[in-house]
């Protein structure tokens, strides 16, 4: 048996925990809201396509994007492997495992032996830090923690389709030339990126534009989704427990300005952190009542929580311009 490490972490987001595993394993300790911060992580989308039963509400940057951010801000070097053959990738997974390399997979939770998920999500992240014969050892959040899969449970898990999949994606992280940046430094700029796309998104669906273009359509999914009393609890979900921390992210957000605060000594993100705080508590709110009105078919509760995701989309904005003032 190989096992790279006893005492894995254990978070609360996928990709953000598998990132700090990854670099634990490189003597490069830092907390799990800092890489998320580091990396520019918070966002906003709102997305719904045909082939979608709900729309998808999400407060990060896309799937992929935080680790390719975290290896700039922190000067390492992200190698990323996709194959379409099941082979390679095992073969891939084992060699970089026996060097000494935790990996990052990408893959779809659903498909996993000890899975109980009821939906499928195909850009979930797991750090493979082990195996056991025919069994992979795999940290998740919390409250899995690290789990064992049969490899033919993982080799499906590996290659789901649907939107955001990737073919037997896999990542490692090793250290650069010149070693780490500035923490303080690397912070304000990944507040900086975040704010930044924020404030000026590429499409409306995105940043306070999908805020507000989410808010509006809310009244109407009692009547837009086939099954709302099975599709509202499940977009609540993904909002408030799927991995976010709580708040859609915003807890983790502001418990980076608070580090960066400490670390820079600049009170004012010590004041945005706080002010965080209590956006993020909004969306639990908004999370709780998108719940309530499936379970109730109530569309006041849809009514309440648009206006609250409207209120928050103008403090967001509000907030990130601060943000962006302080790091410019």
């Amino acid at each position: 048996m190989l096992l790279l490490s006893e005492n894995p972490f254990v978070g609360s987001h996928c990709e953000s925990t598998t990132l700090v595993n990854l670099l634990r394993q490189r003597d490069i300790d830092l907390s799990e809201p800092f890489v998320f911060g580091l990396a520019g992580g918070l966002s906003f989308i709102y997305w719904r396509t045909k082939q979608m039963p709900v729309p998808f509400v999400g407060g990060r940057i896309k799937p992929d994007l935080l680790s390719v951010n975290l290896a700039d801000a922190l000067n390492l070097r992200l190698s990323v492997h996709e194959t379409s053959s099941a082979k390679r990738a095992r073969e891939h997974l084992l060699s970089e495992l026996e060097s000494g390399s935790p990996v990052g997979l990408k893959l779809d939770r659903y498909l996993l032996d000890y899975s109980t998920d009821d939906f499928r999500f195909a850009a979930h992240y797991v750090a493979c830090i082990g195996y056991d014969d025919n069994r992979f050892a795999l940290v998740e959040t919390r409250p899995l923690g690290l789990k064992w899969a049969s490899g033919e449970a993982l080799t499906s898990a590996r290659d789901p389709r649907g939107p955001m999949s990737s073919r037997n994606r896999a990542f490692t992280l090793k250290p650069r030339e010149g070693g780490l940046p500035d923490l303080g430094e690397a912070a304000r700029k990944g507040i900086r990126t975040a704010a930044e796309r924020f404030l000026n998104p590429p499409v409306s669906n995105f940043g306070f534009k999908g805020m507000h273009k989410a808010a509006d359509l809310m009244p109407q999914w009692l009547d837009d989704l086939e099954s709302p009393e099975d599709g509202l609890p499940e977009i609540s979900t993904i909002m408030e427990d799927a991995g976010t921390g709580g708040g859609l992210f915003r807890a983790m957000w502001a418990d980076f300005l608070a580090e960066t605060a400490e670390l820079t000594g600049v009170g004012e993100f010590q004041e945005i952190s706080k002010a965080y705080r209590g956006v993020s508590e909004k969306w639990t709110d908004v999370a709780g009542l998108v719940r309530e009105a499936g379970v109730k078919s109530s569309r006041e509760c849809l009514r309440g929580a648009s206006r609250m995701v409207h209120e928050a989309a103008e403090e967001e904005q509000s907030l990130m311009r601060r943000l962006l003032d302080l790091t410019s």
